[in-house]
C-alpha cells in the first residue's frame, strides 16, 4: 500500500514561478485531511502542510487547470492588447481603465502583486489626463489592494491621495467611496474614533445622492462600531437603516452583510437561537466560498454559546476547509480562534496549538494588531480554563499592552476584568 504523501513534501516539488501557480493552487486545492488524524487528539491536522495528497484525483484536474490558467491568460492579454490599442489611438483614460480591469481580473483570483503592478501601470498612465476619473480609481484599488495584504500605511496614502483628488474635481461619490476605505483602515488600525468620523463624513456627502449603493456599507459600519461600544440598541437602528438600503439597491451580495452582522448582534444581546438562524438563513442564501466560511465560523460561535461544541467543531471543520481550498489564508485566524474557543469550554489544552497557528497568520500576514490582540485575549482565556494561570497572565499582558495602545476601551475592560480575576491590577 503507497504511504501517504503531504502537501508541504508534494509543494516542494513544484517550481516557485508563476507559470505553476495554478498547480499548486491545485494541489492545495484537492488535498484532503488526514483522517487518521481528525478526530484524534493531535492539532496537527489542522496545519495546511499535514494534509494529504490526492494524485490521481490531481491528474484529473490537469487539463482544467491548464485550460482555465489558459482563459485567464486569453483575458489579460485581450485586456493588454487592447491598451496599447487605445494607447495607440490616443486614448488614455481608456488604456488606464483597460489596465485596471486587469488588475481587478488578477485581485479576483488573489494575484495580489500582479494586481497591484497593473494598478499602478494605470495609475502612471492616468497621472497627466485632464479626465481625472481612471486617476482616482487608480488610486482608490490601489487602496484596497495594500488593506487586502496589510500594509495599512501605503493604503491609507492610497485612499487619501483618492480623497483629495475627488475633492478637487468636485467628484462627490468618489469623495463617498474613498471615506468608506479611510474609515476602514482607522479600524483596521484600531482608531475607533477616528474611522466613525471617516463613515459619518462619507453619509454626510452622500445626502442628496440617489444611490442607496453608497449608503448602506456605511450603516453596516457604524452599527459594528455600536455593537462593540456595547450600544446595542443604536447598533439595531443602524443596522435596519443599512437593511432599507440594501433592499432598495437590490443587491443580493449586500445582504450577506447585512445577515452576518445582524447574527453578530444577536449574539451581543444573546439571543443564540436567533443568532443560529440567522446564519443558517445565510448559509442557504450563497455559493460564495468566502461567505460560507465566515457565516459557519460565526455559527459555530453560536453553537458553542448553546453547549454543542460537536456541531460548532463540525462547522469549524467545515470553514477551515473552504479556507485552505480557497486559499483564504488570513481568514484561518477566525477559524482557529473557533477552534480556540471550543477547547477552552473543554479546558482541552490542545486548543494552544490553534492559537498559535493563528498568531503565527497574524504575524506572517500582517494582521491588524487589534486581531493579534484578541488572540492573545483567547489565548490566555484557555490557560484560565486550563489552570495556568502564570501563562495566562503572560498573554492577556500582550492583549491589555495592545488595546490599550489602541484606545480600545470596550476590549481592554474585558481583559482587565480576567486579570484582575487573576489577582493581577487592572491598567490606567
Amino acid at each position: 500500500m503507497p504511504q501517504h504523501l503531504r502537501v508541504e513534501r508534494a509543494l516542494a516539488l513544484v517550481p516557485d514561478s508563476e507559470e505553476f501557480l495554478p498547480l499548486t493552487d491545485a494541489v492545495i486545492g484537492t488535498s484532503r485531511a488526514d483522517l487518521d488524524k481528525v478526530w484524534a487528539r493531535s492539532g496537527s491536522y489542522a496545519t495546511l502542510g499535514k494534509r494529504l495528497v490526492d494524485p490521481a484525483k490531481l491528474s484529473e484536474l490537469i487539463p482544467v487547470i491548464a485550460e482555465r490558467a489558459q482563459r485567464r491568460l486569453q483575458e489579460l492579454f485581450q485586456l493588454i492588447l487592447t491598451a496599447i490599442a487605445e494607447q495607440q489611438a490616443g486614448n488614455l483614460a481608456a488604456a488606464a481603465s483597460r489596465l485596471i480591469e486587469a488588475g481587478e481580473l488578477e485581485e479576483a483570483e488573489r494575484r495580489m502583486e500582479k494586481a497591484e503592478k497593473f494598478y499602478e501601470m494605470a495609475l502612471e498612465i492616468a497621472r497627466d489626463l485632464r479626465e481625472k476619473a481612471p486617476h482616482i480609481l487608480a488610486l482608490r484599488r490601489l487602496g484596497r489592494i495594500c488593506r487586502g495584504v496589510g500594509r495599512l500605511d501605503d493604503g491609507w496614502s492610497w485612499y487619501e491621495q483618492s480623497y483629495q483628488l475627488s475633492v478637487d474635481q468636485l467628484d462627490v461619490p468618489g469623495q463617498v467611496i474613498a471615506c468608506q476605505g479611510l474609515g476602514n483602515i482607522c479600524d483596521d488600525r484600531g482608531q475607533r474614533d477616528r474611522a466613525r468620523q471617516w463613515y459619518e463624513r462619507g453619509l454626510t456627502l452622500a445626502e442628496g445622492i440617489e444611490d442607496p449603493d453608497l449608503f448602506w456599507p456605511f450603516y453596516i459600519n457604524l452599527s459594528l462600531m455600536a455593537l462593540l461600544d456595547g450600544e446595542s440598541e443604536r447598533a439595531q437602528a443602524l443596522l435596519d437603516r443599512a437593511r432599507d438600503y440594501i433592499d432598495a439597491a437590490g443587491s443580493e451580495a449586500a445582504l450577506l452583510y447585512w445577515h452576518n452582522n445582524r447574527g453578530l448582534l444577536l449574539l451581543e444581546i444573546n439571543d443564540l437561537a436567533g443568532a443560529e438562524q440567522v446564519y443558517r438563513e445565510g448559509l442557504q442564501r450563497s455559493d460564495d466560498a468566502f461567505w460560507e466560511m465566515t457565516m459557519r465560523v460565526n455559527l459555530g460561535q453560536a453553537l458553542v454559546r448553546q453547549g454543542r461544541l460537536f456541531e460548532a467543531e463540525e462547522q469549524a471543520r467545515k470553514a477551515e476547509e473552504i479556507a485552505i481550498l480557497n486559499r483564504f489564508i488570513r481568514d484561518l485566524v477566525d477559524v482557529y480562534d473557533l477552534l480556540g474557543t471550543i477547547a477552552r469550554t473543554r479546558c482541552d489544552e490542545e486548543g494552544f496549538v490553534f492559537y498559535e497557528q493563528a498568531l503565527c497568520v497574524c504575524q506572517e500576514r500582517e494582521m491588524p494588531r487589534k486581531v493579534e490582540a484578541s488572540i492573545y485575549h483567547g489565548y490566555g482565556r484557555l490557560h484560565v480554563a486550563c489552570g495556568r494561570n502564570e501563562e495566562a497572565a503572560a498573554y492577556l499582558e500582550q492583549a491589555r499592552e495592545i488595546y490599550a495602545s489602541l484606545g480600545l476601551a470596550t476590549e481592554l475592560g474585558k481583559v482587565n476584568a480576567v486579570l484582575e480575576s487573576l489577582g493581577s491590577p487592572a491598567s490606567d
